[in-house]
């Protein structure tokens, strides 16, 4: 279900069928009202003009990502989506990519059989980089690969309490990152958890996943210590394993009346496998060189809120992220099969090849980074405005002997930022937006976002908005720079940097309409967008043969988006989201010579229509039973030059069938998970990469 804070329900702090921990003192209880109150739920629902019964009673979710504010939907300046703890469980997702399947407008793919990606409104290569992915707003957008990896966020999916995604740009309010939307993953909170819980997964690809998790309560702070180990064998055509181990602990605490405190700290380990799975015309026929990536992660936050005033409330945040990625070196054996071209393909040029370049990888995932962040605002509330205004800086590192060629290239970014609600009559309402970024060596960019809401009734609102937003390069797109040594003495150049990038720009003009069913206990939320893309960063091929990123890729993206949500009554819920999307992509250059590369296909890239319904039935207070039903269109996926062949449509089943066993103090459950339960095999992104019927049987135990 799409979840909020009900006015029946003020003190319940959880909506997936655990009890909420009662403290054992009058002090704890004091700490879980701070909390509740600088969640500002309920609180700021009570004073909201444009907030009525109808809301409560049609659970309408409150969110924060869109403008920083804490907003009914009704109020945001964009279309959001929210999943909560019921809908993120009844799916039997795997990783949390899945889980953004059941938002409109999103596509997720399988790169292999353990890398993933996930992009809105399409028109990405195997690493996304314009959709802003935040852990309790930590950025985990990864400087070195200008991407995000999925398996090294060191969260599982049981450690989620939902999830808020802004459809649409929403630079205005966390900058270049979020230049087509933000996902941002919320965990749970430590006081409304069991006190202990432990689950098992077993299943195809020989898959072996384990979950610890404990939380507890001390002298006013609460707490929440989770391990995990998972493991699988990948593709048997591809034996591309993988394996990690996590670790991560939660503390939040208020120390005073006026004080909340909240440190996130965390460590993820293991390996994946890369590859290129299609016929890429450098590989012999029918052959995929597949190479091991090792990989170190860890990162640290700490948020701190005090209320100055009962209107204003002075937010500090910090936090660091760390990556070390390992791509295991290619034998003399690997270049000699895959890298040499015809009439090199001698065992004295493969050795000569290995010894000039040691550092020499296939994919060249392979470096280090880390990320600084810091950030002080203030957040404040009148009868007709409400405003979080702040500055940040963020301090990006990374060095990459295949990558960068240098030892370490540093950034930094300084924002300003400012969002605004304004309560215009006592049915209109109107949000702005605006941040402006830095960059070192000059580079600027500014976004900005305005949009008018009017209720028109009870039950329903429109609102329209428009936005400008600019995305600045990344290290990698401004620094990328990458040769590889010859014999005898020659260079052959494969990226090279360019420091003098423009910033990638957006016009969205979009309108919303949100309708509460309130009689059936949801809502339906339709908006119409029309975004134009200019001066995309894309690949292109100078005259001596090496890559460089220019300003040079454009596109036009119109359609309509809706999604559906439904309780009729105590027993039975669903969900359902469609997209449309037009989209057509422009015909630029690539390269210098006359070859396949040289002009940009363009046209209907994205797929024109996806779909996504999730059915959820309670037979019996012990037996559950789900089914999520996906559909995707056809997609073109870009490569780093032209496309790639075309994804045929393909639609999806998974089903989900649990039993549980309650006793006073703790609950068992037992489910069996099918994914692509009635179609055969997919493509998945690769051409030769393909997500088959998989069955897994997962276990259960909490204790109070």
């Amino acid at each position: 279900m799409l979840q909020t804070l009900k006015a029946s329900e003020p003190t319940q702090l959880t909506q997936d069928g655990c009890q909420t921990k009662h403290p054992s003192s009058s002090f704890s209880a004091n700490i879980i009202l701070i909390y509740l109150l600088g969640s500002g739920n309920l609180a700021f629902a009570g004073n909201h003009p444009l907030l009525n019964e109808a809301d409560f009673l049609a659970d309408i979710p409150v969110v924060s990502v869109a403008s920083r504010l804490k907003q009914n939907l009704h109020n945001t300046p964009a279309s959001v989506t929210v999943l909560d703890r019921a809908t993120i469980s009844a799916s039997g997702a795997q990783t949390l990519p899945d889980l953004l399947r059941l938002v409109p407008g999103f596509q997720v793919f399988h790169v292999n059989a353990n890398k993933l990606g996930a992009s809105y409104h399409g028109m990405n290569d195997e690493f996304p980089n314009q959709l802003e992915v935040m852990v309790n707003g930590r950025s985990v957008y990864l400087p070195l690969l200008s991407t995000v990896i999925w398996t090294s966020l060191g969260l599982h999916p049981d450690d989620i309490e939902r999830v808020e995604v802004v459809r649409g740009s929403n630079a205005a309010t966390y900058g270049s990152n979020a230049f087509m939307g933000a996902v941002n993953f919320i965990t749970r909170h430590p006081a409304t958890e069991a006190r202990f819980s432990a689950s098992g997964t077993l299943g195809s690809k020989q898959t072996q996943n384990g979950h610890l998790r404990y939380s507890g309560e001390s002298q006013g702070a609460f707490y929440r210590i989770s391990a995990s180990h998972e493991s699988n064998a990948g593709s048997t055509r591809f034996n591309d394993s993988a394996q990690r181990q996590f670790l991560s602990a939660d503390l939040s605490f208020a120390p005073s009346l006026y004080d909340t405190l909240n440190l996130h700290v965390g460590m993820d380990q293991g390996y994946t496998h890369l590859g290129y799975l299609y016929p890429y015309h450098r590989f012999p026929d029918n052959q995929h060189y597949i190479s091991r990536s090792d990989y170190r992660a860890n990162y640290q936050q700490i948020n701190w809120s005090h209320l100055l005033t009962p209107d204003t409330t002075l937010h500090i945040s910090a936090y660091r992220n760390a990556l070390v990625l390992n791509e295991s070196r290619p034998t003399v054996e690997d270049i000699l099969t895959y890298y040499l071209p015809e009439g090199l393909q001698t065992q004295a040029m493969a050795d000569s090849l290995q010894q000039l370049n040691p550092e020499f990888r296939g994919y060249r995932e392979h470096g280090k980074t880390h990320v600084l962040d810091t950030e002080v605002a203030l957040e404040t509330h009148s009868h007709n405005l409400s405003s979080f205004t702040g500055l940040g800086l963020r301090r990006d590192a990374a060095s990459s002997p295949v990558l960068l060629q240098q030892i370490d290239i540093r950034d930094q970014r300084y924002r300003l930022f400012h969002s605004s609600e304004f309560q215009l009559t006592t049915k209109t309402l109107a949000n702005l937006g605006v941040i402006h970024e830095v960059q070192s060596g000059g580079s600027k960019a500014t976004s900005t976002r305005a949009a008018v809401s009017r209720q028109l009734s009870d039950d329903t609102s429109i609102r329209i908005g428009y936005s400008h937003s600019e995305r600045l390069a990344s290290i990698l797109e401004r620094q990328g720079n990458y040769r590889i040594e010859l014999p005898p003495d020659q260079f052959h150049y494969i990226d090279r940097p360019n420091t003098e990038l423009e910033p990638e720009r957006i016009q969205s003009w979009e309108v919303g309409l949100l309708h509460s069913l309130t009689p059936l206990n949801g809502y339906i939320d339709l908006r119409i967008f029309h975004e134009r893309i200019s001066d995309a960063i894309v690949n292109v091929k100078q005259a001596d043969e090496a890559g460089m990123r220019m300003n040079r890729g454009y596109w036009r993206n119109q359609g309509l988006e809706a999604q559906l949500k439904l309780q009729p009554n105590d027993s039975f819920w669903l969900i359902f989201n469609y997209s449309y999307l037009d989209n057509q992509a422009g015909h630029w250059h690539q390269g210098h010579q006359p070859d396949e590369f040289t002009h940009f296909p363009g046209g209907q890239l994205a797929p024109k229509h996806t779909l996504s319904a999730l059915l959820n039935w309670q037979l019996t207070n012990d037996v559950n039973l789900s089914s999520t039903y996906y559909f995707m269109d056809e997609v073109r996926w870009r490569g780093s030059y032209g496309t790639l062949a075309q994804q045929e449509h393909y639609q999806r089943l998974d089903l989900k069938l649990t039993r549980q066993w309650r006793t006073a103090s703790q609950k068992i459950e037992l489910s069996a998970i099918v994914q692509n339960a009635l179609h055969g095999s997919y493509q998945s992104f690769y051409q030769d990469n393909e997500f088959d019927p998989r069955a897994f049987l997962q276990f259960r135990l909490t204790m109070d």
